[in-house]
């Protein structure tokens, strides 16, 4: 065969070859990505239904809605706006008083009682009115005292803030305190003045002081019952007893309490107006 002609019969014989090789690959693609889009599509087909024959989760619970009241703080009127902590119920079905000024001083009263005339603190109150013939024989200081604070208006519009019962133990009512704490005071202190033996006599009136001598300010108390045998030993200074509407101190003394002494009031009885009458 002539060269020329044997190089043309090579060249179909590559380009024929090459067809082949071609045609191959092209069968190999073929099988190749059809097997992997069949692998998917099963894939798919396997995954939809795990998750459609997966169990269903419970949706999330929505948080428990609470209602909340709101909080209406009520600010003190009257005299509770310089006692705050008096009871908001009056007892003996009384009215919260209006609020009053009390007046603090640097120092004691100096003056004395005047000697030969009747000095009486006319007392009403929320559950009623009673009266109290000061005495300042055995207690000059303490009488003196009581009778300037409360030509003062000091004790108007204050409450009895500390009851104890009685019964089988002491029985007071005690007052005085415009804080209405137990902790206030006319801003002096006065000097002690021993009561004589069986001074507490049930309805006798008396300086209420602290366990510190000479710590005595506005504060006092009435006996509801016979007390000397509570252990004072003259402690507080005896200036009077009531005279009259004893039957109101025993209502006071009445008025139910609670506290962790038990003898905070569950109702303010309100010292309304304190007035002296002298004769």
């Amino acid at each position: 065969m002539p060269s020329r002609a044997r190089q043309r019969e090579l060249a179909r014989l590559r380009a024929r070859r090459e067809q082949e090789r071609h045609r191959a690959r092209r069968r190999r693609a073929v099988l190749t990505y059809g097997t992997l889009g069949i692998l998917l599509a099963a894939a798919a087909v396997v995954g939809g239904l795990a998750l459609a024959n997966r169990p269903q989760s419970k949706p999330a619970a929505a948080a428990p809605t609470t209602t909340v009241a709101p909080t209406t703080t009520v600010a003190p009127t009257g005299a509770r706006i310089d006692a705050p902590t008096a009871p908001t119920t009056v007892a003996c079905h009384g009215k919260l008083p209006p609020r009053h000024a009390h007046l603090t001083f640097k120092s004691a009263p100096t003056q004395r009682l005047q000697r030969g005339r009747t000095y009486t603190a006319e007392v009403k109150t929320s559950c009623g009115s009673f009266s109290v013939r000061i005495d300042p024989s055995s207690a000059p200081v303490a009488a003196a005292n009581f009778v300037f604070l409360a030509q003062k208006g000091f004790y108007d519009s204050t409450w009895f803030h500390r009851i104890l019962p009685g019964g089988k133990t002491v029985g007071v009512i005690q007052g005085g305190d415009p804080k209405g704490t137990g902790l206030g005071g006319p801003g002096y202190m006065i000097k002690d003045e021993p009561a004589k033996k069986n001074a507490y006599a049930r309805y006798t009136i008396a300086m209420a002081k602290a366990s510190a001598p000479n710590s005595a300010g506005s504060q006092f108390f009435i006996n509801t019952r016979d007390n000397n045998d509570a252990g004072w030993r003259g402690a507080y200074a005896v200036f009077g007893k009531v005279s009259s509407g004893q039957p109101v101190v025993d209502k006071i003394g009445q008025v139910p309490v609670g506290g962790p002494s038990n003898d905070s009031p569950a109702q303010a009885v309100w010292i309304e107006k304190l007035t002296i009458k002298v004769s």
